[in-house]
């Protein structure tokens, strides 16, 4: 692998470009072309104008943006490999009305575009990667478990109620698992196996208590988050990006399930109320993904459960937005957006994601996303002429059934409160960048880890306090 400080040749690049065997391999090679005029007006035709939402739609007072990002930092230049992982995830509480009221006046006043953002609070998680011991366990994978165990355990609501944890919401949510159900319960967890080296014991039963827990086989530390399986991606001597990425990915929406489970547990007569006024707008789809994805099937069980309690009283659905800026699917959809009406709205099929969008892939034998998603995938174009790729969480409680999931997910009447939704971004829409709605661009703001100069001063900090 050549360095960016060795000299190199310009022209090196020719002998691929006049290599036959290099022009063999691309003239057997097929790929996704872009769709003729008459595709184009076909796709079109799969979009609904039917009008979208009543002006006078009643939608949630509170929005809350959830966002991530994560960063490895060098400890030493001259030691690349020896690196500290950082995560930060960012909360933004907006008021609608505070937000609506900016468009009353002429010039928007930046200072109140100020107030509006400044309900956030930014949690950051740091972890031992590559070369990095933490709190002298053996081990970079140890220390990556015991740290994110402590995280978990120690985010709490009341500083003095352990049960108010994000650690306490895992436990809700394993509860609603598939396997081992009658084993877990909202103070129990089952582990398919012991992480620590060495170990082979196998359902393990953790609880949710204050001391710490051994694996009565191996007699090292087992934790309740070791259930996300995170550690099974850490490596002692190499970069651990994928066990940050995967981290930010569930805790991500760790956080908007343990903002409604506490919300739930604290007004049980009246959390209704408060969960109709309240949207949670993601960045990215709702999913996940590696060996923590059986959370979204938890998550799609719980929803359900309040959701039968929020239908009994005349409220619609949890409200939880994900939105989608780039991908596959953003892609083809800009081929063919000056074919598509504006103020109109497509459920995806898998049909037409797998003949159209995953170009050459063979059709899943059960649906799309079966392991990952909680939600559909909508693409929107607004009456301002934006196209929007989004999703909301399916309104089933399981996948169990899959030729019925396959077929009732895909149609835009099994989403009752759709409307509120598109009302919603047609609010929030804004120019900061494609497909960008205020919320997630407001989170971002606060969350990303920018290359320059987010990134060197982690370097610094890292290097300072090492």
């Amino acid at each position: 692998m050549s360095n960016l400080n060795e000299c190199t040749d310009r022209t090196t690049h020719f002998e691929i470009v006049n290599n036959p065997d290099i022009e063999e391999f691309l003239s057997n090679c097929s790929y996704m072309i872009e769709p003729t005029n008459e595709e184009a007006k076909q796709m079109a035709a799969l979009f609904s104008t039917l009008p979208i939402y009543d002006e006078e739609l009643q939608l949630p007072v509170n929005i809350i943006s959830i966002d991530g990002s994560n960063y490895e930092a060098s400890v030493n230049e001259n030691m690349p490999f020896t690196r500290v992982g950082y995560v930060k995830i960012g909360n933004i509480l907006i008021k609608r009305d505070s937000f609506n009221n900016l468009g009353h006046s002429k010039f928007v006043d930046p200072f109140e575009v100020a107030e509006i953002a400044k309900s956030n609070i930014a949690t950051t998680f740091a972890f031992p990667s590559s070369n990095m011991q933490y709190k002298n366990q053996v081990s970079v994978r140890d220390g990556f478990r015991l740290a994110l165990d402590k995280y978990l355990y120690k985010y709490r609501n009341c500083p003095d109620d352990y049960k108010t944890s994000l650690r306490t919401t895992l436990f809700k949510l394993a509860s609603y698992r598939n396997e081992n159900r009658k084993k877990n319960s909202a103070d129990g967890i089952i582990l398919h196996r012991c992480p620590n080296s060495g170990c082979n014991a196998e359902n393990l039963l953790v609880l949710d208590i204050k001391e710490e827990q051994l694996c009565p086989s191996c007699h090292k530390p087992i934790y309740p988050s070791d259930c996300l399986r995170i550690w099974e991606e850490i490596e002692d001597y190499a970069p651990n990006q994928r066990a940050l990425t995967r981290f930010t990915n569930v805790i991500e929406h760790l956080f908007a399930i343990h903002y409604i489970r506490t919300i739930v547990e604290s007004n049980p007569q009246s959390f209704v109320e408060t969960l109709f006024q309240l949207c949670f707008f993601m960045d990215g789809p709702l999913a996940i993904y590696g060996n923590a994805a059986w959370v979204h099937s938890s998550i799609m069980k719980y929803l359900a459960e309040l959701n039968v309690t929020m239908e009994k009283y005349g409220k619609p659905k949890i409200m939880i937005l994900g939105v989608i800026k780039n991908g596959n699917i953003n892609d083809y959809f800009k081929l063919i957006e000056n074919e598509i009406t504006n103020n109109s709205i497509f459920c995806l099929t898998d049909v037409i994601r797998d003949k159209y969008i995953n170009f050459n892939r063979n059709a899943s034998a059960t649906t799309f996303g079966n392991e990952t998603y909680y939600g559909q995938d909508f693409i929107y174009k607004t009456p301002t002429g934006r196209l929007f790729v989004f999703n909301v969480p399916y309104p089933f409680d399981t996948k169990s059934d899959i030729s019925f999931f396959k077929e009732e997910k895909s149609k835009l009447e099994n989403y009752k409160n759709i409307d509120m939704y598109l009302k919603l971004i047609n609010e929030f829409e804004c120019d900061l960048y494609e497909g960008a709605v205020v919320p997630v661009a407001l989170a971002r703001k606060h969350t990303v880890i920018s290359l320059k100069p987010g990134s060197q001063v982690l370097d610094l900090l890292t290097k300072s306090k090492l």
